[in-house]
């Protein structure tokens, strides 16, 4: 049998949109798909791949970029280069950081990095203007950057299963956000008082022992739903 057949009928046309290379057992991207720039989705999910090449900017139409179960440490730089991408999926890797240039993604909207190692988020995600969701449950991350409020277009943020202290006042600036998930997200005391600009908020996941200030019962547009763990 052909062990590579499935990766070659993959990437045979070079004009294809979609290239799913998913569970082939790779350990690094074959050269070929770069051959392919006007490829939008990229699927990589459940390989064996632990980096991926400086070169991943060449694919300058690409949209959505899956890398979920790998054994990824790290993300190029070249990343920011890749200016058409919406969606990136990078959940259960080894991540352990974020380089800079992921803010110079200008149409990023979805940024889906469960199940990694990250104990810091760059400040730079904060010129993310499009982005409408941020998943970071189970990682290392003791604080966010302030500069997390200045992505206004926020809808759900999932936090769940960190080292935080503390949420900065300035997502307070969030005022689009409809889910917020922070329960066992670290020692969240209280939420800020700025949280009360949240009007639209509809689900909110929380400890028991969190404070919530009493102007989000108050103020609010939409009916909150808020679920203690």
């Amino acid at each position: 049998m052909c062990g590579s057949c499935g990766v070659r009928e993959a990437l045979i046309d070079r004009q294809a949109t979609t290239v799913n290379l998913s569970r082939q057992g790779l350990k690094e991207i074959p050269e070929e798909v770069f051959f392919n720039t006007d490829v939008k989705v990229l699927k990589l999910y459940g390989n064996q791949l632990d980096s991926i090449p400086e070169r991943i900017s060449e694919l300058v139409h690409l949209e959505k970029l899956y890398l979920g179960r790998n054994n990824i440490k790290s993300l190029p730089n070249s990343l920011g280069k890749l200016k058409n991408l919406k969606l990136i999926s990078a959940q259960y890797n080894e991540l352990t950081n974020l380089p800079s240039s992921i803010g110079e993604l200008e149409n990023l909207e979805q940024i889906i990095l469960n199940q990694n190692l990250l104990d810091s988020i760059p400040k730079s995600i904060g010129n993310l203007k499009k982005l409408v969701v941020l998943q970071l449950k189970f990682n290392h991350l003791k604080e966010l950057p302030t500069e997390l409020g200045a992505c206004t277009n926020l809808q759900f943020i999932h936090l769940t299963q960190n080292y935080l202290e503390a949420l900065p006042e300035e997502l307070g600036a969030l005022r689009k956000l409809r889910e917020l998930y922070v329960a066992n997200a670290g020692m969240l005391l209280r939420l800020p008082d700025s949280f009360c600009g949240m009007r639209y908020l509809e689900v909110l996941e929380i400890d028991a022992t969190t404070v919530v200030p009493t102007c989000l019962f108050v103020q609010q547009t939409t009916r909150l739903q808020i679920n203690m763990r």
